[in-house]
């Protein structure tokens, strides 16, 4: 089921994951976990929460909860980590290389999901149904700066994949690991 319904960029982007949570890489595992994977859905959360704060607000508050959640995560990753990486500076390159890879294939699902043409359509669909309007009557929703509604499916790849991967550049700067800058898909 999971290979015929999940995006394969997010199985890669676990299974890289895995791999070190298998090996018992705690250094790689809690930074893939807590900064990469968490750091993610904190960014994809925030947008989601942006784009129904407004015409979804029950939806909205929901995801208000689960951010502060993330946070926690996040937060616990980043004091874990840097402890972590002067006990075990011998790991660095390697969580480092793992950090890339990681980012790769989030960028990958990301331009999987966007640059599908179902995408803006069941989105437009799903909006319409909720509230019984036209996308066209939607207020306008603003996230970092832009807003949502007026930005075409690249623009919002763009917006989410530059503001992760600022995010991750941020939090891995804090705790001593150099931020690898990934291929775009």
């Amino acid at each position: 089921m999971i290979a015929e319904y999940a995006n394969p960029n997010l199985q890669s982007f676990a299974e890289v994951l895995l791999a070190k949570v298998n090996a018992g890489d705690f250094v790689a595992g809690v930074v893939g976990q807590n900064v990469i994977l968490e750091g993610m859905a904190f960014s994809v959360f925030e947008m989601l929460q942006a784009m129904n704060s407004q015409w979804n607000p029950k939806f909205a508050r929901t995801l208000a909860g689960t951010i502060a959640d993330e946070r926690r995560h996040v937060g616990f990753g980043e004091n874990r980590i840097g402890a972590l990486i002067r006990q075990y500076p011998e790991k660095k390159a390697e969580v480092e290389r793992m950090q890339k890879e990681m980012s790769f294939h989030m960028l990958a699902a990301f331009a999987n999901q966007l640059r599908d043409p179902n995408t803006a359509r069941e989105a437009d669909r799903i909006t319409a149904r909720v509230e019984g309007r036209t996308p066209e009557d939607q207020p306008v929703a603003t996230w970092q700066g832009a807003a949502i509604g007026d930005l075409s499916t690249d623009e919002i790849e763009s917006l989410l994949s530059d503001t992760v991967l600022k995010e991750f550049k941020t939090r891995l700067g804090r705790v001593g690991i150099e931020y690898q800058t990934p291929d775009r898909p």
